[in-house]
């Protein structure tokens, strides 16, 4: 098959645009019809196959997932629920994925062979439950813990942007204030003090030498700190052993290292419970589970708790002897062990985590607030001070 770009008509008169995978231009047009567009203009691009996909918004692969599953579960068929979300969908890379899904499944392939053509968007993982379910014939299971998947990671990834998004608005409004403060406000007014004759005391000094300094150098304040960042994202990118030693000391780092740590543990005990509910052994399940902790020290844990497990030694036992895992959550995995009954024991530890997690967001965003709002009190407080000061003196003794 090859990848074309197309222009086409929907029946509401609107010029749609996207890509395709068809085997000609009459394939083309004939796929286009059966999700009620009519070609236009089409461009073949030179491209491997599968690569036609464009990103996908999580939410949009979300309701894909719960469509499948609700179908399935209502005993329609794959290829005609892969058909409903292709003629349902919003998403026109979607659309364009859901063609050529039809298109191989009716072809003759399983449905994680064909979603294997479009990698950027299903991943291994993805591949793999999917896969899972084809063995246990269970296909709307596959596609329910996907979907429950997804929707944590979403929920996970909107409360770190929660803990991310207030202190970098902070900070931007205070360095937009200093620098009102320093170029505009402070020279105006210490002009105005020298040439009165004021005796200026210590701090007034140094905020004017501060003032100076940042105007003088304002792009060298900036910007180094925003070269240091560059250089240390660029070594913590290509560099492994800078990139374990940073991994290392953010676990270290108060209140904020026990966050990333509670966060990473989270994303592995949940997508372990996604693996293990699906069919998927212990051992693979790990294997895949590991891929999902961002955090190089805690991966390593797990890496080696693998090993161990692999080597005969119990789930629980390997996590006590990686001593990353809360007490509480070893002790629930190993009632899981011991009655046999590990899906509602994960079930237990997931319930654990997100609460962990969401007493920790709002912990760190509730410290760094009042930090910033006293440094920036702070700020204002020594310009007050320095301007204000030497001004009062000077009217006091006018006034005697």
């Amino acid at each position: 098959m090859s990848s074309y770009r197309y222009s086409a008509m929907n029946d509401l008169g609107r010029t749609i645009t996207g890509v395709v995978t068809a085997e000609n231009d009459v394939d083309l047009e004939e796929r286009l019809k059966q999700i009620g567009l009519e070609l236009l203009h089409f461009k073949e691009l030179q491209e491997k196959k599968g690569s036609a996909s464009g990103k996908v918004k999580m939410q949009d692969m979300i309701v894909t997932c719960l469509h499948l599953e609700q179908l399935g579960r209502a005993g329609v068929s794959l290829l005609d629920a892969v058909a409903d979300v292709r003629d349902t969908t919003d998403s026109n890379n979607l659309r364009n994925i859901m063609t050529g899904v039809y298109e191989y499944i009716k072809n003759g392939e399983v449905l994680s062979k064909a979603l294997g053509h479009y990698p950027k968007v299903f991943n291994e993982v993805f591949i793999g439950l999917i896969s899972a379910g084809e063995k246990t014939g269970n296909f709307s299971e596959a596609f329910l813990h996907i979907a429950d998947h997804l929707k944590w990671t979403s929920d996970l990834r909107r409360k770190i942007k929660k803990a991310v998004r207030y202190p970098i608005a902070l900070l931007l409004v205070m360095s937009g204030v200093i620098s009102v403060l320093m170029i505009f406000v402070v020279p105006k007014l210490v002009d105005f003090m020298l040439a009165q004759g004021f005796d200026l005391p210590l701090h007034t000094r140094a905020l004017i030498a501060f003032s100076h300094a940042f105007a003088d150098y304002w792009y060298l304040i900036f910007g180094i700190p925003l070269v240091i960042g560059s250089v240390l994202i660029t070594m913590y990118k290509i560099s492994e052993p800078f990139a374990y030693t940073v991994d290392g000391l953010i676990l270290k780092l108060p209140i904020l290292g026990n966050v990333s740590r509670k966060i990473n543990l989270a994303r592995f005990t949940h997508f372990f419970a996604v693996m293990f509910n699906s069919g998927i052994g212990i051992l693979e399940a790990l294997n895949s589970a590991k891929n999902v902790v961002a955090n190089r020290v805690l991966q390593e844990s797990v890496d080696t708790m693998t090993r161990s497990v692999s080597e005969g030694m119990s789930l629980t036992a390997a996590m006590r002897m990686s001593n990353q895992f809360p007490n509480l959550v070893v002790r629930m995995f190993k009632i899981g062990e011991e009655s046999g009954n590990m899906t509602e024991s994960l079930e237990n530890i997931n319930f654990f985590y997100d609460r962990e997690i969401n007493d920790a967001v709002d912990n760190v965003v509730g410290l760094i607030q009042p930090a910033l709002t006293i440094v920036m009190g702070l700020l204002i407080f020594w310009v007050i001070a320095a301007v204000f000061g030497p001004l009062y003196q000077s009217f006091s003794k006018m006034n005697v």
